[in-house]
């Protein structure tokens, strides 16, 4: 008999709400990189982001709470957006960076997002130069 390990995984609605919730940027706070974009081309884009869970998705991952359920494993309150390079760091090193760590990073990332919304790049420091990429 063959048992499968089960993951928690969150549904695609939860993927694009924890993106959009912070703007597509990294949510930890030394990084923020842009994590998605045009491909070159007029059809297609590029995602660097991962949904990555604050508590594991299944028994014997990082930072596993025995104590939720599937369901709770798997909604926007255990997800947090990161880039990918930060998405493996964060499983890598779930000492370095625990639960309330993460939790942390996503508060202030949504935070910040929110009080970019409506404000023009060149409020953030960002000139026409750099966004033309010239």
């Amino acid at each position: 008999m063959v048992f499968l390990s089960m993951r928690d995984d969150f549904p695609e609605e939860v993927k694009r709400q924890l993106a959009a919730r912070v703007g597509y940027r990294c949510s930890n706070p030394d990084c923020g990189a842009a994590t998605s974009g045009p491909q070159v081309g007029d059809s297609k884009s590029v995602n660097i982001g991962v949904a990555a869970h604050i508590t594991a998705a299944a028994p014997g991952g990082p930072r596993y709470d025995k104590e939720l359920t599937t369901d709770h494993r798997s909604q926007i309150t255990n997800g947090i957006w990161l880039c990918q390079n930060h998405a493996k760091l964060v499983d890598n090193d779930p000492v370095r960076y625990p639960a309330v760590v993460l939790r942390r990073w996503k508060h202030d990332a949504e935070r910040g997002a929110f009080f970019r919304i409506g404000k023009s790049a060149a409020a953030e420091g960002a000139t026409n130069e750099d966004l033309s990429g010239e």
